[in-house]
């Protein structure tokens, strides 16, 4: 005969076998932690939330909300690594949040990792290229000083600076040109791409003019941007080579180069690849100006989970969706894919899931995480400014 005592004990059993609070949440959150105060990353945003979208609000049973959290600074840096430590401890404090997507800076990335490591939340970036965030050899320390816990969280669906800095190399050199000056942002993303650049420029027989920097936060002195302008017109290079980005300063020396020399050919990263520059800088600015980016188009994808990734933004945005847009949109869903195939959606059940994601297939065809978080989709773009606008030149290798 059942006694009280054990029908109670049967219900509560029959309760957490049927997800009733024991077997984790049915509703996470996803903090999106990007600069919004540029253009660009707003689109970053609208593919993020397009992937969910179109995921029909769950991953698997459960469902996911989107908390956008932005790094830009009212009235000061557009890429604040102070906002990005903040929207990290915000995430940790909030018991809902299972993952982060972002940062759009290497630096910032290396301020908010730590951070979220000790929380076992994983993190997922669509533009952040410091090799040295994922892959010793790079800085000191680089990358077990990120990992307290000794575990990795942060993952990419992008590669890293050694290969695009290396292609922008090449590219120059496919272009013709023989000499190069080259200036870049004091930081992680500045220094790896344009040092990656200059090793390869010289290995290809490019010669290399001179070197500036610059400080990617606060402002850059007037004396600073002349003294640059000043070094790069007296070495008359063939072209010039930055490692910056729009936001962390790197719009100021372009302007003041393009505006001492309106044919002086420059090349960046996918740091300059934005809107955002050329609206700064205007249409009469902007001319033969070339970049790489991380990722390539869409459109230039070719697969059939891209054309509809392409189709479902026109619809919904009204314009095509940017190589960063695709990666974001990529790195979202990779990411839902992790959440609905967790044992448990939790922080430690997500990252689980994630670590031991396998083959996955999405708008990049099928890839996979190596053991650091690396993506083994290599696609690098050749993006070039024409007639106000940026376009796909050529996929580089």
């Amino acid at each position: 005969m059942f006694t009280k005592r054990f029908v109670l004990a049967f219900i509560i059993s029959s309760l957490i076998l049927s997800g009733c609070g024991a077997l984790g949440p049915k509703t996470v959150k996803v903090v999106v932690s990007l600069p919004f105060g540029l253009e660009f990353t707003k689109d970053m945003l609208n593919a993020a939330q397009l992937a969910l979208k179109n995921a029909g609000g769950k991953a698997g049973d459960v469902t996911v909300e989107l908390l956008p959290l932005t790094e830009s600074e009212e009235n000061g840096d557009i890429i604040s690594p102070a906002l990005a430590q903040k929207n990290a401890e915000q995430a940790v404090n909030d018991p809902t949040v299972v993952a982060l997507l972002g940062p759009l800076s290497s630096n910032n990335a290396k301020v908010e990792i730590p951070i979220l490591n000790e929380a076992s939340i994983t993190q997922i970036a669509s533009t952040t290229t410091w090799p040295g965030l994922t892959k010793p050899g790079y800085g000191p320390g680089e990358p077990g000083i990120y990992y307290p816990t000794g575990r990795r969280n942060f993952f990419r669906t992008v590669p890293s600076d050694e290969l695009q800095g290396a292609a922008a190399a090449r590219w120059a050199a496919q272009l013709g040109y023989k000499s190069a000056y080259i200036i870049h942002g004091i930081g992680a993303y500045g220094e790896g791409v344009a040092g990656v650049f200059e090793n390869t420029a010289k290995d290809l027989g490019i010669t290399i003019l001179g070197k500036d920097t610059y400080p990617i936060t606060g402002d850059i002195p007037s004396e600073q941007i002349q003294s640059i302008v000043s070094h790069v017109m007296d070495a008359k290079p063939s072209m010039l080579y930055i490692g910056g980005a729009t936001g962390e300063n790197g719009e100021f020396p372009i302007r003041a180069l393009r505006e001492a020399d309106a044919n002086l050919t420059i090349i960046g990263p996918d740091g300059v690849q934005v809107d955002d520059l050329i609206k700064f800088l205007g249409t009469d600015l902007a001319n033969n100006i070339y970049a790489t980016t991380v990722a390539l188009p869409a459109e230039q994808l070719g697969t059939a989970a891209a054309a509809d990734f392409v189709n479902s933004y026109q619809t919904a945005y009204g314009k095509s969706p940017s190589a960063y847009d695709a990666a974001t949109y990529e790195a979202m869903s990779v990411l839902l894919y992790a959440i609905g195939r967790a044992k448990q959606p939790t922080r430690e059940g997500v990252l689980d899931s994630m670590q031991n994601i396998g083959e996955y297939s999405g708008i990049f065809g099928t890839w996979h995480f190596d053991q650091q978080g690396d993506i083994s989709f290599t696609g690098i773009s050749g993006m070039q400014i024409q007639d106000g606008k940026w376009a796909f030149v050529e996929a580089l290798k």
